[in-house]
């Protein structure tokens, strides 16, 4: 006897339908959900049931003979009697990506444009913005149009400019080869933003890499160190006087489908490499061709960010770096914030937007 429903070809288990009841008694006008998962009969029955172009109608073989209604949308908009494929994923892009700029004040005025800057965060990892006022701290003004500034032990913001004595070699003009922000902390920030108050004499040239698209590049072409990248941690550490933060990850991150789910480098902060004795020169060669592969001509994109232009991109996928040592009064404000929040207002703004 099945235990499931057919319904547009896809199959959806009796339990699972039941559990995702959307009627009143089932579901707060929140839409959380208000019976418990644990306490539904695990054999339930359907007594009857009717599909339509709209949906599917089912009485349940229960004491008060409880009936559903699933519209077709939402069981097709989560449908897991299928794998994934590979028009699922986000589109990758490489050094010839030419990254569409929004205007700050049309993303302010207008939801249609701010939606298609957060949507350019989603599928590209990366979103720019010009004609941002180069006031200081005009950048928490920013992350308060899609969330929340991740406060650190850096502060609410940081300043990009050269000092003495740095903690951070990112607050001096030397260049920075590609990497993520913040591996050593835990749960790492998930977005950072640029953005470029006053813009360097000479170099200062920004470096950009898509991780997914380098992860994919290595998993193809070397598929064994790739292997060893997305099984064995590597720990990155800081220390300051006001903070000691260690944290060990894998550098590049998969899911059970050997998905890539997000990427870890940080040659600065990567501290001495503890795997097995016996694979230690394999995951050194695997890491240096991982390198290699996002500083090559195909992944690395380079820009020079011009005053009162803003970058934001996802700190687990796009990779950042400083191409030239900086010469002249050149001056960048940072913040960190999260995926949670932006995603949030793109989902809002989709309701808002004809």
């Amino acid at each position: 006897m099945n235990d499931f429903l057919i319904y547009e070809s896809k199959r959806f288990h009796y339990l699972w339908l039941r559990d995702n009841c959307q009627c009143h008694p089932c579901r707060h006008d929140s839409g959380q959900r208000l019976h418990e998962t644990w306490l539904l009969d695990s054999k339930i029955a359907i007594l009857t049931s009717e599909t339509s172009n709209a949906g599917v109608k089912v009485i349940w073989d229960t004491p008060d003979q409880h009936e559903s209604f699933y519209p077709h949308d939402f069981l097709m908009a989560n449908c897991y009697d299928k794998f994934p494929t590979s028009g699922d994923k986000l589109p990758r892009w490489g050094s010839d990506f030419q990254m569409t700029s929004y205007d700050y004040a049309q993303v302010l005025e207008d939801d249609a444009v701010k939606l298609s800057w957060l949507n350019d965060v989603i599928k590209f990892g990366i979103g720019k913005l010009h004609n941002v006022p180069t006031n200081p701290s005009t950048i928490l003004n920013v992350v308060s149009e899609f969330g929340f500034v991740r406060s650190t032990n850096y502060g609410d913001l940081f300043e990009v400019v050269s000092v003495e004595k740095a903690e951070n070699l990112a607050f001096t003009p030397l260049p920075l080869s590609l990497h993520t922000d913040n591996p050593y902390r835990d749960p790492v920030p998930t977005l950072q933003l640029l953005h470029c108050l006053v813009k360097a004499e000479v170099g200062g040239v920004t470096a950009l890499a898509d991780g997914f698209k380098a992860a994919e590049i290595l998993q193809k072409e070397h598929p064994k160190a790739f292997e060893l990248l997305s099984t064995y941690k590597a720990k990155f550490r800081f220390a300051s006087d006001d903070a000691i933060l260690e944290h060990s990850g894998c550098m590049i991150e998969t899911d059970k489908q050997n998905q890539i789910m997000a990427v870890r480098i940080n040659n600065r902060s990567c501290a001495p490499i503890n795997v097995p004795f016996d694979i230690m020169s394999s995951f050194y060669e695997a890491y240096q061709l991982f390198a290699a592969i996002l500083h090559s001509d195909a992944c690395k994109l380079t820009t020079t960010l011009e005053s009162g232009e803003l970058i934001i991109f996802d700190n687990q996928r796009v990779l950042h770096g400083r191409e030239v040592q900086a010469i002249g009064a050149r001056h960048l404000q940072g913040c960190y914030a999260d995926r949670d929040g932006l995603k949030s207002t793109a989902a809002t703004l989709v309701n808002k937007v004809v």
